[in-house]
């Protein structure tokens, strides 16, 4: 299954762009634009619209333009697409095309693609009644985790350990090929062991289910300890994102990078000196994101996702970086320090938001908490930057530069920092 837009009106007519798995696609007259229109049409705005693809579904986001964007003559906002439909843009047109190759003719391929909620539903709660098994594990509960699926505390009963067992319903229904490769994607992160991160240790399918069991970690996650209390004490907060900071850097050096850090999978366990933060959902996401299952994401959580994706994650959808789990990581630190995100999103919709998360600096953090030490609203920024070599070396240097704020007090007097934070 593939997408393809075609240029039928316009000074660029004859052209086409073509889609075979998840991403993005911008028009407008920046740079990051992927089909940029600044010189032979004048009625574009800088982004104009983006078009998200994961085959067969396609939608198109109009980004705030001034002169609007229109499908089939009529202007949107958002609008999901259809083969045939035709996306006007100043003097251009585009036409959708929804396309199967001919070797996806036949066999497994050419199975349809049915979206989950026309298939019959799964009771919501597995653990509603009385605990049952599911993938050879006896569920207990359900564990209120945000994020992709449900996660249920169960029972291992080869020898009784306690595991968290996430459960994903896929938005489409999945090929063999489809599922086993996102199998195989899952299973290539059970070999990452770290005392701050959430190991996984199996992943399989049981019917319409993808199953992942991981290290169960008692406690809250810290969006939810955050709406509890509001903002973190200042050295509390950066020892949670130290910590994450550690299981990150020894998921770099092993070649993985995380791809969806956010205060959801910051978990935190233990109290007083034995508290810890343990980083979960460890490429999870991102896996599922990017496989033709999990249909369209980016409008899909704005306020739980949106404002802890790095800017390069949205004009290079399928990248995923190192550096971007440091923004990630940094955007986090705010949230839990402010209780404010780093853009003023105020009530704009969510894909203005996306222009937002491209262009805007952050607002100072001072601003939103005079208190915090300038050392450290300067490494926070820094790991904030847009353009991504402009961030910390690595994100063991963030961390070295965090470190001398994991104080139990915060004071308004800086420690010397590290000579690269400023």
């Amino acid at each position: 299954m593939r997408i393809v837009l075609e240029v039928v009106e316009g000074p660029h007519c004859g052209r086409s762009f073509t889609f075979e798995g998840h991403d993005n696609f911008i028009v407008g007259r920046a740079r990051c634009a992927h089909f940029r229109l600044a010189s032979k049409d004048p009625k574009i705005s800088r982004v104009h619209f983006m078009v998200e693809v994961n085959p067969p579904s396609c939608r198109v986001l109009d980004m705030g333009s001034r002169n609007g964007t229109r499908v089939n003559g009529r202007r949107i906002q958002a609008a999901d697409l259809r083969h045939g439909d035709l996306i006007q843009c100043g003097y251009t047109v585009l036409k959708v095309s929804v396309q199967r190759p001919p070797e996806e003719a036949r066999g497994d391929a050419a199975r349809p693609s049915v979206p989950s909620e026309a298939r019959p539903a799964a009771s919501d709660d597995l653990a509603s009644s009385a605990p049952r098994e599911t993938a050879g594990y006896r569920i207990v509960r359900r564990l209120h985790r945000p994020g992709t699926g449900k996660t249920y505390l169960a029972i291992r009963p080869s020898d009784g350990a306690e595991v968290a067992l996430k459960m994903i319903r896929p938005a489409f229904d999945a090929s063999e090929r489809e599922a086993a490769r996102l199998l195989d994607d899952a299973r290539r992160l059970s070999g990452l062991r770290h005392p701050n991160l959430v190991g996984l240790h199996e992943a399989t399918r049981v019917d319409d289910l993808f199953c992942f069991v991981m290290d169960y970690v008692p406690g809250d996650d810290a969006a939810t300890l955050l709406v509890r209390s509001g903002p973190l004490p200042i050295g509390r907060a950066v020892r949670w994102a130290c910590d994450v900071i550690a299981a990150l850097q020894h998921a770099h050096d092993h070649g993985f990078v995380h791809g969806g850090v956010k205060p959801a999978n910051w978990l935190v366990t233990g109290a007083g000196e034995q508290e810890t933060c343990k980083l979960a959902d460890f490429g999870l996401g991102k896996i599922y994101d990017l496989s033709p299952m999990s249909g369209l994401t980016m409008l899909g959580d704005p306020a739980g996702t949106l404002p802890y994706i790095p800017p390069e994650q949205v004009t290079e959808y399928r990248a995923s970086h190192p550096e971007g789990d440091q923004y990630s990581t940094g955007a986090t630190l705010y949230r839990l320090l402010t209780d404010a995100f780093l853009l003023d999103f105020d009530e704009v919709p969510a894909q203005h938001r996306l222009v937002q998360v491209i262009f805007d600096p952050p607002v100072p953090i001072q601003r939103r908490r005079p208190e915090i030490p300038h050392g450290l609203a300067a490494a926070i920024h820094r790991a904030l930057e847009k353009d991504p070599a402009a961030r910390f070396p690595s994100i063991r240097h963030f961390g070295d530069a965090l470190a001398p704020y994991r104080g139990e007090r915060a004071c308004s007097e800086d420690p010397d920092p590290p000579a690269d934070v400023v």
